[in-house]
């Protein structure tokens, strides 16, 4: 080898790093140049425990757990039974009335005629409360809340044997890639984690979609029966079916994983109130079917977060549509 013969080498490495650099970069704005506005955030949504209420927000960070604000994550906190099975506004409407705030370090809940509940937002772990629960795919673990939350839960609800769990920031959450199989528009990655949610790190609505869908109802529901974390106006009805990725701002990107079908736990007005019509399920299945889901019709998208980022309301989304939409 002669002297030259390193140097070669490195200049080699070099050039060949350099064309890679400006194949990607070529590549990532080729790819931006195809993202397309559809419209802007109106409302952000935090729910703190699964199938109770929200915290409206101006301003979010979109994490790959979730929408957090202060210290709080969307969906970390649960109510169980004795058996770790989890209970829902379908089996009890009156948990759409339990009320979140937050309050220092303390995650707070006010129900009608009870007293405000206080949970540590960051609580110390501790396997010896550690429990198993089972949301609606693939069981985890979880911590158990304590005996004051316990009684306070079960005292609203009227049942015995309820109790509050919570999983905190590091322990492990549920691999969506595991979950059932689904008709997935991305295949999730072995990166993408979900605690008391079903399948998504953050659901996605449209206005107009609700508008349609209100057009067509005798009694319009809000976008309160549906629960989405982030809400968007401009796009036209149902546009979201045809989406494939999502960038809000200039940070956060997201995956669309798949349409949100949707089940009974939407006939749930925000006011505890169950449509006794069926409503809006029964007119949602006379057009929202496809086939891939079955009798469940499809509302608004499930997305994963593949850059975080903070988001606020007013802020431009772009998209990238499916080849051909």
């Amino acid at each position: 080898m002669t002297v030259d013969d390193p140097l070669n080498l490195v200049l080699a490495l070099a050039a060949a790093s350099t064309i890679k650099y400006i194949g990607a970069s070529l590549w990532r704005l080729k790819k931006l140049a195809k993202y397309e506005f559809v419209g802007n955030i109106t409302a952000l949504d935090l729910y703190p425990a699964k199938s109770c209420g929200a915290i409206s927000l101006q301003s979010a960070n979109c994490t790959r757990g979730g929408l957090k604000h202060d210290g709080v994550t969307d969906r970390h906190w649960m109510i169980v039974r004795d058996d770790g099975v989890k209970v829902n506004i379908q089996q009890e409407p009156k948990m759409a009335l339990i009320t979140p705030s937050i309050l220092g370090n303390k995650l707070c809940f006010d129900a009608p005629g009870m007293p405000t509940l206080e949970l540590e937002k960051n609580p110390k772990e501790d396997p010896s409360i550690f429990m198993d629960c089972k949301p609606r795919y693939k069981a985890m673990t979880a911590m158990f809340c304590g005996k004051e939350a316990s009684e306070w839960i079960s005292k609203y609800l009227n049942t015995k044997g309820l109790h509050i769990v919570v999983s905190t920031e590091s322990m492990a959450k549920r691999d969506v890639s595991e979950l059932a199989p689904r008709p997935w528009l991305n295949v999730p990655e072995t990166t993408d984690k979900v605690t008391f949610s079903e399948v998504s790190m953050c659901n996605i609505a449209s206005e107009n979609s609700l508008k349609d869908l209100n057009s067509r109802l005798a009694n319009p529901v809000s976008m309160g029966n549906f629960r989405p974390n982030i809400i968007i106006n401009g796009s036209l009805a149902y546009d979201e079916d045809n989406w494939l990725e999502m960038r809000i701002g200039e940070s956060v990107y997201m995956r669309i994983l798949e349409p949100n079908p949707r089940c009974l736990l939407i006939t749930v007005a925000p006011n505890g109130k169950r449509d006794p019509n069926i409503e809006p399920l029964k007119t949602l299945r006379k057009f929202r079917k496809t086939k891939p889901y079955g009798d469940s019709p499809l509302f608004g998208i499930n997305t994963a977060i593949d850059k975080e980022g903070i988001i606020k309301i007013g802020d431009p989304v772009y998209v990238l549509r499916k080849p051909g939409a």
